[in-house]
């Protein structure tokens, strides 16, 4: 059997021998192994973000359904601003035809 020995190719053609080999594989080891950690802690990150969000959610949700809810009171203000923003503009147009008509 004369079976020949081939030197795994990298990706730029070149043989490696079999120190090169595993030291490739081990910094690839490596480098996974850093982006599961990062990943971990990203996720670790997200999952309390998620959390908090959650609590604001809540919290937004129970001030709504609350009797008397500030939304209320604020649809009441801004149909109160736009009632006098109309009664302005009205009384605005009457002065101006006032002082044209006396003119």
């Amino acid at each position: 059997m004369s079976q020949h020995w081939e030197e795994p190719k990298e990706e730029d053609g070149l043989t490696l021998g079999p120190e090169e080999a595993l030291q490739r594989e081990i910094e690839k080891s490596k480098t996974l192994k850093v982006d599961r950690l990062r990943l971990r802690d990203e996720i670790e990150k997200l999952k309390a973000e998620k959390t908090d969000l959650a609590k604001k959610n809540q919290l937004l949700k129970e001030r709504i359904t609350k009797p008397g809810n500030p939304p209320a009171d604020h649809e009441k203000a801004h149909a109160f601003s736009q009632n006098t923003l109309v009664f302005v503009l009205v009384s605005g147009l009457l002065a101006l035809l006032w002082f044209m008509i006396r003119n």
